[in-house]
Protein backbone atom coordinates (compact mmCIF):
# COMPACT_ATOMS: atom_id res chain seq x y z
CA UNK A 1 0.00 0.00 0.00
CA UNK A 2 2.66 2.22 1.15
CA UNK A 3 4.61 1.70 -2.27
CA UNK A 4 1.41 2.60 -4.16
CA UNK A 5 1.11 5.94 -2.48
CA UNK A 6 4.48 6.38 -3.14
CA UNK A 7 4.87 6.19 -6.79
CA UNK A 8 1.46 7.71 -6.85
CA UNK A 9 3.01 10.46 -5.34
CA UNK A 10 5.63 10.83 -7.54
CA UNK A 11 3.85 10.95 -10.91
CA UNK A 12 2.06 13.53 -9.51
CA UNK A 13 5.27 15.52 -8.13
CA UNK A 14 5.99 14.76 -11.74
CA UNK A 15 3.16 16.40 -13.57
CA UNK A 16 3.13 19.06 -11.05
CA UNK A 17 6.87 20.24 -11.60
CA UNK A 18 6.44 20.22 -15.42
CA UNK A 19 2.80 22.35 -15.12
CA UNK A 20 4.80 24.83 -12.40
CA UNK A 21 8.07 24.99 -13.83
CA UNK A 22 9.85 26.35 -17.12
CA UNK A 23 10.22 24.27 -20.31
CA UNK A 24 14.15 23.54 -19.56
CA UNK A 25 12.82 21.61 -16.52
CA UNK A 26 9.76 19.72 -18.63
CA UNK A 27 12.68 19.08 -21.26
CA UNK A 28 14.39 16.83 -18.46
CA UNK A 29 11.35 14.26 -18.41
CA UNK A 30 11.69 13.78 -22.14
CA UNK A 31 13.80 10.82 -22.88
CA UNK A 32 16.45 11.72 -25.58
CA UNK A 33 15.96 9.00 -28.96
CA UNK A 34 17.72 9.43 -32.19
CA UNK A 35 19.50 12.29 -33.46
CA UNK A 36 16.92 15.42 -33.57
CA UNK A 37 14.42 13.27 -32.33
CA UNK A 38 12.79 13.40 -28.59
CA UNK A 39 10.20 10.54 -27.06
CA UNK A 40 7.60 11.87 -25.18
CA UNK A 41 5.27 9.90 -23.19
CA UNK A 42 6.80 6.59 -25.32
CA UNK A 43 6.07 8.62 -28.87
CA UNK A 44 8.87 9.84 -31.06
CA UNK A 45 8.38 13.15 -31.63
CA UNK A 46 11.33 15.19 -34.28
CA UNK A 47 12.35 18.47 -33.53
CA UNK A 48 10.00 19.74 -36.61
CA UNK A 49 7.59 17.99 -35.46
CA UNK A 50 7.05 19.80 -32.24
CA UNK A 51 8.06 23.50 -33.54
CA UNK A 52 4.87 22.81 -35.70
CA UNK A 53 3.09 21.55 -32.47
CA UNK A 54 4.23 24.66 -31.17
CA UNK A 55 3.10 26.73 -33.63
CA UNK A 56 -0.49 25.58 -33.69
CA UNK A 57 -1.16 26.09 -30.01
CA UNK A 58 0.67 29.89 -30.27
CA UNK A 59 -1.76 30.28 -33.16
CA UNK A 60 -4.45 28.91 -31.51
CA UNK A 61 -4.36 31.23 -28.47
CA UNK A 62 -4.23 34.14 -31.20
CA UNK A 63 -7.30 33.19 -32.89
CA UNK A 64 -9.16 33.23 -29.74
CA UNK A 65 -8.03 36.24 -29.00
CA UNK A 66 -8.37 37.47 -32.32
CA UNK A 67 -12.36 36.21 -32.65
CA UNK A 68 -13.13 37.80 -28.87
CA UNK A 69 -11.52 41.23 -29.99
CA UNK A 70 -8.96 40.73 -27.49
CA UNK A 71 -5.11 42.65 -28.15
CA UNK A 72 -2.18 40.43 -28.94
CA UNK A 73 0.88 40.56 -28.75
CA UNK A 74 3.18 37.66 -30.58
CA UNK A 75 6.65 37.56 -30.71
CA UNK A 76 7.31 33.58 -32.31
CA UNK A 77 9.11 34.66 -35.24
CA UNK A 78 12.71 33.85 -34.25
CA UNK A 79 11.80 30.40 -32.67
CA UNK A 80 9.58 29.64 -35.99
CA UNK A 81 12.53 30.31 -37.99
CA UNK A 82 14.22 26.71 -37.02
CA UNK A 83 11.62 25.28 -39.53
CA UNK A 84 14.49 25.65 -41.91
CA UNK A 85 16.71 23.43 -39.45
CA UNK A 86 14.69 21.75 -37.37
CA UNK A 87 14.98 17.53 -38.08
CA UNK A 88 11.70 16.24 -39.47
CA UNK A 89 10.15 12.83 -38.88
CA UNK A 90 10.71 12.39 -42.86
CA UNK A 91 13.72 14.33 -43.68
CA UNK A 92 13.51 13.20 -47.44
CA UNK A 93 10.16 15.45 -47.48
CA UNK A 94 12.88 18.56 -46.58
CA UNK A 95 13.67 19.58 -49.97
CA UNK A 96 13.91 23.20 -51.95
CA UNK A 97 9.87 22.83 -52.40
CA UNK A 98 9.65 22.69 -48.52
CA UNK A 99 12.67 25.29 -47.45
CA UNK A 100 10.79 27.93 -50.27
CA UNK A 101 7.11 27.05 -48.02
CA UNK A 102 9.04 28.05 -44.84
CA UNK A 103 10.41 30.43 -46.43
CA UNK A 104 6.87 32.01 -47.44
CA UNK A 105 5.23 31.07 -44.02
CA UNK A 106 8.12 33.08 -42.34
CA UNK A 107 7.36 36.25 -44.61
CA UNK A 108 3.69 35.79 -43.70
CA UNK A 109 4.21 35.38 -40.51
CA UNK A 110 6.27 38.51 -40.45
CA UNK A 111 3.55 40.15 -42.03
CA UNK A 112 1.11 39.17 -39.11
CA UNK A 113 3.20 40.30 -36.34
CA UNK A 114 3.80 43.80 -37.62
CA UNK A 115 0.14 43.86 -39.34
CA UNK A 116 -1.53 47.03 -37.22
CA UNK A 117 -4.78 47.78 -39.51
CA UNK A 118 -6.13 44.28 -41.00
CA UNK A 119 -4.53 41.74 -38.31
CA UNK A 120 -7.19 38.62 -39.05
CA UNK A 121 -6.87 38.95 -42.73
CA UNK A 122 -3.18 38.48 -42.12
CA UNK A 123 -3.41 35.60 -39.62
CA UNK A 124 -5.54 34.02 -42.44
CA UNK A 125 -2.63 34.98 -45.16
CA UNK A 126 -0.18 32.97 -42.63
CA UNK A 127 -2.42 29.63 -42.09
CA UNK A 128 -3.18 29.96 -46.14
CA UNK A 129 0.95 29.70 -46.15
CA UNK A 130 0.84 26.91 -43.94
CA UNK A 131 -1.50 24.74 -45.18
CA UNK A 132 0.24 24.91 -48.97
CA UNK A 133 3.10 23.51 -47.31
CA UNK A 134 1.16 20.60 -45.76
CA UNK A 135 -1.35 19.99 -49.14
CA UNK A 136 1.67 18.59 -50.73
CA UNK A 137 4.27 17.48 -47.69
CA UNK A 138 2.28 16.33 -44.72
CA UNK A 139 -1.75 16.13 -44.99
CA UNK A 140 -2.26 15.36 -41.29
CA UNK A 141 -2.72 18.61 -39.97
CA UNK A 142 -4.92 20.48 -42.83
CA UNK A 143 -8.24 19.84 -40.56
CA UNK A 144 -6.48 21.38 -37.71
CA UNK A 145 -5.23 24.46 -39.02
CA UNK A 146 -8.54 25.00 -41.06
CA UNK A 147 -10.17 25.30 -37.81
CA UNK A 148 -8.11 28.61 -36.50
CA UNK A 149 -9.13 30.51 -39.95
CA UNK A 150 -10.92 33.73 -38.87
CA UNK A 151 -14.15 34.11 -40.59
Amino acid sequence: MMRKAAIIMALFLGVWACTEADDAACEEQVAEGKEGIQVIDGVERSELALTMRLMYDQMKLVADSLESGKEISTNYLEKFRSIHTDHATEPQKIDEVYQAMAASFLLKYEAFETSVNDRPQAFNAMLDACLACHQQKCPGPIKAINKLKLK
